[in-house]
């Protein structure tokens, strides 16, 4: 049986960057509400980044309600929905970004569940590069970094879509506003896209 969402409901609506004395409590009532259905919760130790527990929330307990964000607060407002299923995929879900502005669609990337943990927690987009094996921070070298205004999910919980304001006007490493500024044609690819920046002269490479 899953743990209903009324009293996580209200935990989660607390900061996460607050002092340790507030997470126990926080901790403390996850226990209880554990015990009280038969669930084994064992939250990380006080003192563990705010990243790190909420990561912990949504690997251990996915009935919990997890995805609007107040980026003025840092905090988390809890909804009816439920957290990502990260048991499919080998723990990497496909993750969308969206203009949430003009709604055009940005880039397409992949998130674990410390990725989305740590989006939650700071408002910023943060996915995982299967390439190099660890998380990324968007915009940590180019400075166009994703401010999260809301974050949805799929029928199925395995497709994450945020909608976010992007920095610089960016998404692309390429330099354009969206990754998919190529369009098929008969032809052949066309550029559609206007470029922003210059790779060269942002990457320095």
């Amino acid at each position: 049986m899953s743990i209903p969402c009324v009293t996580s409901c209200d935990l989660l609506q607390t900061r996460w960057h607050i002092e340790n004395d507030t997470y126990r409590e926080l901790k403390e009532g996850w226990q209880l509400e554990g015990q009280r259905w038969g669930r084994d919760v064992r939250p990380p130790a006080t003192g563990t980044s705010p990243a790190r527990r909420l990561c912990w929330v949504v690997h251990r307990l996915p009935s919990l309600p997890l995805v609007v964000l107040d980026r003025s607060l840092f905090a988390v407002t809890a909804t009816n929905a439920v957290s990502p299923d990260f048991s499919k995929g080998d723990g990497l879900l496909p993750a969308i970004a969206q203009d949430a502005t003009t709604g055009e669609v940005l880039m397409l990337a992949y998130m674990n569940a410390e990725s989305y943990a740590e989006t939650l927690a700071t408002g910023r987009a943060v996915y995982f590069s299967r390439s190099r094996n660890k998380l990324w921070r968007k915009g940590e070298e180019s400075g166009n970094v994703q401010h999260v205004k809301a974050v949805f999910l799929d029928c199925d919980t395995d497709t994450i879509l945020l909608k976010v304001d992007q920095v610089g006007g960016a998404a692309c490493h390429e330099g354009y506003s969206s990754c998919f500024f190529r369009q098929v044609t008969p032809e052949g690819l066309k550029v559609i896209g206007n470029r922003v920046f210059d790779p060269k002269e942002v990457y320095k490479k």
